[in-house]
Formats: structure tokens, sequence, C-alpha cells
């Protein structure tokens, strides 16, 4: 799985750009936003229109218009091209897009999330223990995906499988990484951090691949790219893929505390599965703008987003589970706060992602 052009999709990814009519908008107060598809498509689409009214009362002077692009790289393309305003790309997607882009787009924010208590708190700098307090492997320890009161605005991407397929394979009496091979692995698109970008990393490390078909059972996994993370883990908790490749921890975004899940407040988000790897740090996703965008409208969108992600007054907006703007953006992407971004902050990234190529892996 190797050698994608992952920028150079532009007639691909504009026809396959969700919701966007009309392309650039001559209308002077329209901004134009879009999401990258890591939530469900239907979710992202109900989220987005409670969220509109929420910005134009912030900034009455606009109006804001937010589509779901079908893929990542559709939305880091739809950016680069003009054809959106306002992109909520991975730090791995802006890093590469400045890259190969240089001057097309500039990052206003970045997202803040809680930190779990088993990463930040419980077992910080310990990823070996980490991995067992989540399996349920630490007596006295039961993992349910407690939330810590620390902000931090990084992530890991983690893998874990089925049950099934949580067995010591190779006979070194540990289960690792080197256990999984041969396995089918859900994974998301190209320019996803967590579910794509840093396991290829973690894989090359451990002497290991991701494959479109295998061929070698020893060391390759097979990656499956999946719609969204609630299908990864609603496809592996049923068994038809053996585990997924996403954010730490995608199982309880996706099922402890998804009320329309059939794993909703139940231990079984987690104990149908386990976690077997962990990467290293990601930088929070980013909003990132045009460069060309006006000032006044670069300025509405950090003002419209640092005041909707504060505000945590129930709407009265007719829908069925009345929630706050905090809670609504909670429930787009988990993030809980956003700071002020420049662009150094993503030098890292760009480090990850010349060393990506400079190892042929993307």
């Amino acid at each position: 799985m190797k050698k994608l052009n992952l920028l150079g999709l532009s007639a691909i990814c504009l026809l396959g750009v969700s919701g966007l009519v009309g392309c650039n908008s001559t209308e002077s107060n329209v901004i134009n936003i879009q999401f990258v598809p890591s939530n469900d498509a239907s979710t992202l689409a109900a989220l987005s229109k409670r969220l509109e009214p929420v910005l134009e009362k912030i900034c009455p002077d606009y109006q804001f218009k937010i589509t779901t692009g079908t893929s990542y790289a559709a939305t880091t393309e739809a950016l680069l091209s003009d054809q959106v305003d306002v992109g909520f790309l991975t730090a791995s997607g802006y890093a590469q897009a400045t890259i190969q882009n240089p001057g097309k787009i500039e990052v206003k924010l970045t997202s803040v999330r809680k930190g779990y208590k088993v990463q930040v708190e419980d077992y910080k700098d310990d990823v070996e223990n980490k991995i067992k307090a989540m399996n349920g492997e630490i007596s006295g320890y039961e993992y349910l995906g407690q939330q810590s009161e620390q902000d931090v605005n990084w992530y890991t991407s983690q893998l874990c499988v089925t049950n099934a397929n949580y067995v010591d394979k190779n006979s070194d009496g540990k289960i690792d990484i080197k256990d999984m091979a041969g396995l089918k692995i859900g994974r998301m698109g190209a320019t996803s951090g967590a579910g794509y970008l840093r396991p290829l990393k973690y894989l090359n490390d451990n002497g290991m691949e991701m494959v479109d078909t295998i061929t070698d059972a020893t060391k390759q996994i097979q990656g499956v790219q999946q719609n969204s993370y609630g299908d990864a883990f609603n496809n592996m908790q049923s068994g038809t893929i053996d585990g997924f490749w996403g954010f730490t921890d995608v199982r309880y975004a996706q099922g402890y505390t998804k009320s329309d899940s059939a794993y909703y407040q139940l231990a079984t988000s987690f104990t149908l599965s386990k976690c077997v790897a962990i990467t290293d740090g990601i930088y929070n996703d980013t909003i990132s703008v045009r460069s060309n965008l006006t000032d006044a409208k670069k300025e509405a969108v950090v003002k419209a987003f640092k005041t909707a992600i504060k505000d945590t007054n129930k709407i009265d907006d007719g829908a069925t589970e009345s929630l706050s703007p905090a809670e609504i953006l909670y429930k787009v992407y988990s993030h809980t706060g956003y700071t002020d971004a420049k662009d150094s902050d993503f030098d890292g990234e760009r480090e990850f992602y010349n060393y990506c190529v400079a190892n042929d892996l993307i």
C-alpha cells in the first residue's frame, strides 16, 4: 500500500465533495466549511445543520454553510482549490498540504480534548501497562474510557482486535503487533493520522507493513478502508473485520458514549476487543482556512468556534435530543476547546510526513 498520490486527486475529489453546490460562492457573506468524514456521515450532516445557526448567531454578518467531504483527501483538495473556505483538517493532512502546496492553506485553530485518565494520569509514559489496563489485565482496574480533567492537544492511534484474534501466534510469550500478521484490519483514508499514517510508521518500525492484498502472512496485515470510525467499530464488534486502527479510544466515542449505538453505556464497548498497539503522539486536528480568504472572514471563523465551544446552554431547535453548542462540537469530533495555532506548531508533523516519504510508505 505504497506510493499513494494523496492530494493529486483533484478531479475525483472535487466530484465527491458532499453537498457542495456552485463551488466557491460569490455571496460575500457566506463562509463554506467542510468537515472530514471521521464520524458517521449522517451524524455529521445532522449535527452540522444544528451548528450553522449557532455560528450565525455569534457572527450575524455571515452565513455559515457546513458540508462533509467524501474523504479526507477530498476536503483537503477542496480547500486547496478554493472550493471551500474552511476545512477541519487533520494535523498530518495540514502538514502534507503545506509541503506540497506552500502558501495555500493557513492554520487558525488547534482542537483540544480531554485526555483519558489511563493515558495522562494512571499510566502516563507507560505504554505496556496502559495497554494492560485498557485490556482488563490489571487487577482491580476496570477500564471504561474514564476521562481526565486535563486538556491535551495531542492524541494517539491504537490498534484494537477482536478477542478471538488476540493470540500469541508466534509463541514468544507475549501478544504484540507481530502476532497480528495475516489479519484483516480496518483503516481510514490515506490522510488520516490515526487511521492510516501513524499505523504505517508503527508497522514499519516493527518490520511489518499494511497492504491491500497479503503476499506474506508473516509480516503483513490487510488494510481494509472503512467509511467511518463508526463503521469500523461496528464491523469489528460483529467480526466482519478482525480489528481496526483508530484514535484512542475510538471505542469510547463510537460505542460507550454514542446514544444510538448498540453498545451505549455497556462495558462490551471495550470487552469484546483488545488493544494491541498504541503509537506515538499525533498533534490535534486543525481548523484551517484558504490563505486568500479575507481577514474579516478568518476572524469570524476564529470567533465563531472559540465562542461556540464554550457555550453550555441547551438549544431549543426542535431536535429530539437537546444539546448545547459545546455538546454539538463534542459529538462532532470530541473537541472540548480551541486554541490559537501557528504553522510552526506542525513542524513535527511535517517531519513525520517526510519520514513516511523517505521510507517509501506513502
